[in-house]
């Protein structure tokens, strides 16, 4: 739970204050900049790996993710995020969560990080081409949507550079950019290993992909059966209600 007093003398004029769906986290966003969306539980659910793990989270943005995987799943996580609003805002987060010993929040560029390697790497990068599509005139949107600071290719060396041997890759991705993923990750070094793909309803094509990766693995591509969000009345699968139940913190957290 969220003491008052903290969120009082930490959220600012241009931010909002959200519980996140799983509920029991609270997350600070901005008003009109980029906010999360169900992408973040998708791949948070989508990680399967144990508490204690070492995970690198590329692009942390608000800290959705880090933040679940932390405090959910008990994993010592590093969000690296290049936006420096976005990371001292995402900093505030963790401090008012309690999770600043398992949970670091560092500002720069991935292209310039180094140190230790990391047991595994999650990342819901940034998709579209410079050359696709109009170019948000929000900076936050702008740089979460286009690859105006990184492209793929480049995420996919840092991650293997990044990654322990035997080191996983999970990433959340459109599936019209499966054929440009997929080659980039057998290209770096990191052969993909499971696919799950998602779709708004039952009749509708795939949006997204969840993938995972392995660094060094040998080739051996495991589909997992379709994600379904929304019911044919327009509420949440049982699918994605799971998602959100397996998000969710003990009653006595």
């Amino acid at each position: 739970m969220v003491r008052q007093d903290m969120v009082a003398c930490s959220k600012n004029d241009d931010e909002t204050l959200d519980t996140l769906s799983c509920g029991g986290i609270a997350v600070l966003q901005k008003k009109n900049g980029y906010r999360y969306s169900l992408d973040a539980y998708l791949l948070a659910a989508f990680v399967s790996e144990r508490p204690g793990t070492e995970i690198l989270d590329i692009g942390s943005g608000s800290g959705v993710i880090a933040l679940l995987l932390a405090s959910v799943k008990g994993m010592h996580v590093t969000g690296v995020e290049i936006q420096e609003e976005m990371a001292e805002m995402s900093r505030r987060s963790v401090k008012m969560a309690g999770l600043s010993d398992r949970l670091h929040i560092v500002h720069g560029n991935i292209k310039d990080f180094s140190g230790k390697s990391f047991d595994a790497i999650v990342t819901n990068p940034p998709y579209r081409p410079v050359s696709a599509g109009r170019i948000n005139p929000d900076k936050s949107k702008a740089v979460s949507r286009h690859e105006l600071l990184i492209d793929l290719d480049t995420l996919m060396i840092k991650a293997y550079e990044l990654l322990r041997p035997s080191g996983r890759f999970y990433i959340i991705y459109p599936a019209w950019r499966l054929p440009d993923l997929f080659f980039s990750m057998r290209s770096n070094g990191i052969e993909p290993k499971t696919m799950m793909s998602i779709h708004s309803h039952m009749n509708s094509p795939a949006e997204l992909c969840l993938i995972s990766g392995m660094k060094g693995a040998g080739r051996e591509l495991s589909i997992a059966r379709p994600f379904f969000v929304y019911s044919g009345k327009g509420t949440y699968t049982v699918q994605m209600q799971d998602v959100f139940a397996k998000l969710a913190l003990p009653k006595s957290h």
